[in-house]
């Protein structure tokens, strides 16, 4: 059997426990997420199932959307609640306001640089950062250019750490962790993200989501189909055409305005076949699926 799952992930659970349980209650071999999630965080992962992994190159690239609660004055080398120790500060001088923080909001809209946190899953000489790190190694993490698309503040609270509820919407491979510990910096405080929730990747809501613990029962009607995952432009063929593109052959198309852009292949039968990139009027298959 092979579809895609929206999941509602638990906190306290890694999303590899998650493509486990999956495993087990549908006995299918092939199974994985399409971009993780930290144990502690919460909210929607995509997995996908049997031949349907082979599409994770483009899900990934999909932007994602949180809602992230933070403590001032709290820092740890993790930059979340996963580390053994903390440290403290008193802010009550410091200049943190509402205002202060959407000011600060609204300078990292666009493209900026960011450093990854050295707890994380990069790999670096075949191991992961969060391994090293915790061997103790000295790590500096090169630093990437991301996308911050959106970034509103949803509440704010004083009190001895004052917490600050913030939406943010970015492109993929944002660590929303290190976007927190920057905010901190440039209010001139510590700061460590306390909650993580996802809401959305790419077009996807978490409202479409099944909870893990309905996993067991509800998985089958609950499987969702490439087409809806991708949200790509929809080619239908004909037998001919789609013979030749299991072949993995072009096909001749009318044109779609010269314009390179991926799209959703399905044949008569509305059966998903491949996905494709159509330039002018040549679509060229890219990943090609054969139909049981």
């Amino acid at each position: 059997m092979n579809g895609f799952l929206l999941v509602n992930k638990p906190p306290g659970i890694t999303s590899f426990n998650v493509v486990k349980k999956i495993r087990e209650i549908t006995k299918i071999d092939k199974v994985g997420h399409m971009g993780t999630l930290d144990p502690r965080a919460c909210g929607l992962i995509i997995i996908g199932l049997g031949k349907y992994v082979r599409l994770e190159e483009y899900i990934l690239n999909f932007t994602k959307t949180y809602i992230v609660e933070i403590h001032f004055g709290i820092s740890s080398d993790t930059y979340d609640r996963e580390a053994y120790s903390f440290k403290y500060q008193n802010i009550k001088n410091q200049d943190i306001s509402p205002q202060k923080i959407e000011e600060i909001l609204k300078s990292l809209l666009g493209e900026i640089e960011q450093e990854p946190p050295i707890y994380s899953a990069l790999h670096i000489n075949g191991k992961r950062a969060y391994e090293l790190a915790r061997e103790g190694k000295n790590l500096k993490l090169p630093k990437r250019k991301v996308k911050i698309f959106k970034a509103e503040l949803l509440d704010y609270k004083k009190s001895k750490f004052p917490i600050a509820l913030i939406e943010f919407k970015v492109s993929a491979g944002t660590y929303i962790r290190s976007l927190v510990k920057d905010i901190g910096e440039k209010l001139g405080c510590y700061a460590i993200t306390s909650f993580l929730l996802r809401t959305e990747i790419g077009h996807i809501s978490i409202s479409d989501s099944i909870s893990f613990n309905k996993l067991s029962k509800h998985w089958k009607e609950n499987l969702v189909s490439p087409v809806k995952i991708l949200n790509f432009p929809l080619i239908k063929v004909d037998a001919l055409e789609e013979k030749r593109i299991l072949n993995g052959n072009n096909v001749l198309l009318p044109t779609y305005e010269n314009k390179e852009i991926f799209v959703s292949v399905v044949n008569s039968k509305d059966n998903f076949i491949a996905v494709g990139k159509i330039k002018g009027n040549v679509l060229k298959p890219e990943k090609v699926f054969s139909i049981e």
